[in-house]
């Protein structure tokens, strides 16, 4: 009952809908403006499309709704040239080439995506949810909520005088590698963000450096032995941006070193991996449980209101590992509890 349906009579696969004030909601079969889904997720990034393709595999109504103006998350926004080395069955892949498939793989079945809708809010409803975005509003008996850090906006320095010559060699997001090809580059960051950037760039760039203002980076093991053994990446702890000088563009870097002594670096382009602002405390007015920035879920993936679910960064549990695949096995858990439920209450 109400998602062991065949695939006809629904929607056509992989229906991307780009909704507008002028025509809320979408028509069914009937002509009807709001129907009841089985589903809806919250989120379009990697775990928000795996989570889509499993309520697909099971029959499932199923809507994802995503704010900006196509889905992809982080790594379509922020990271679409970055390598992703964590996904099982693939040594290395693009995380543009990771959502070009994971769009794929979800385009299997008929769902449906909503782009350009921010949701604002979520209303219990006799049967389920009502999920109002700024343009519309839609009914669904379980909710997936896969937001990842919510508004990722990348951490900035907040220094007038190094954050003004963005676009002009330095760069938060990275679009093309190929902008550093030949130059003489500075990775910003201790992490792993930091670190399978300057591992992309190896390649392209004429010398690399990578700088952490702690005394050791706090990237994977695997990924510091590769940043060691490269001929043409120098890794530099204790060093912390002071400036950048150039008129047009970046000439140099001014780098302080032990806290002691600066120096100038001749230098191109000036990537910053300080991490990302987390935008999630709106979640909270929906009368979620959260710690810290983050949802709290069970083993199930169930948030403490009735038939809502989360899956991917923005959960937390004990033993929370933040990494894509993890995302994918919380989205399985989280599709499956709520189809679960949704049968419990129709049987």
């Amino acid at each position: 009952m109400g998602f062991d349906r065949g695939l006809a009579g629904w929607v056509h696969l992989a229906t991307v809908v780009t909704e507008t004030a002028e025509s809320p909601g979408y028509q069914n079969d009937e002509g009807a403006k709001n129907v009841l889904d089985d589903i809806i997720i919250i989120g379009g990034g990697p775990t928000g499309l795996f989570s889509l393709y499993i309520a697909g595999l099971h029959r499932m109504k199923a809507t994802l709704i995503e704010k900006l103006d196509r889905v992809g998350g982080q790594l379509e926004h922020l990271y679409p040239e970055k390598p992703i080395y964590d996904v099982g069955g693939f040594p290395m892949i693009r995380g543009r080439e990771l959502v070009e498939r994971l769009a794929q793989q979800a385009g299997q079945y008929p769902t449906r995506q909503i782009t350009g809708q921010a949701v604002t809010g979520i209303q219990q409803m006799p049967e389920g949810w009502r999920v109002t975005t700024d343009k519309a509003h839609y009914d669904t008996r379980c909710l997936v909520i896969c937001g990842g850090i919510g508004d990722f906006l990348p951490r900035k320095f907040n220094d007038p005088g190094i954050d003004s010559y963005e676009h002009r060699g330095l760069y938060y997001v990275v679009d093309r590698l190929e902008d550093f090809r030949d130059q003489r580059v500075l990775v910003i960051g201790g992490g792993d963000s930091a670190a399978d950037w300057a591992m992309a760039l190896a390649d392209i760039a004429q010398d690399l450096t990578m700088i952490h203002r702690r005394s050791s980076f706090q990237c994977h093991a695997d990924s510091l032995d590769k940043l060691q053994n490269a001929q043409n990446i120098h890794l530099v702890p204790n060093a912390e941006l002071q400036s950048i000088e150039g008129t047009d563009r970046v000439t140099a870097v001014r780098i302080t070193r032990d806290r002691v002594r600066t120096e100038t670096w001749p230098m191109d382009k000036v990537i910053v991996a300080i991490g990302l602002v987390p935008g999630t405390m709106a979640f909270r007015s929906w009368g979620l449980e959260m710690q810290g920035h983050e949802l709290k879920v069970s083993s199930t993936m169930a948030t403490n209101l009735p038939g809502v679910y989360a899956a991917g960064d923005i959960v937390t549990y004990p033993g929370k590992v933040k990494l894509i695949a993890s995302g994918f096995g919380e989205a399985a858990t989280a599709v499956e509890a709520a189809r679960d439920a949704i049968k419990a209450t129709l049987a």
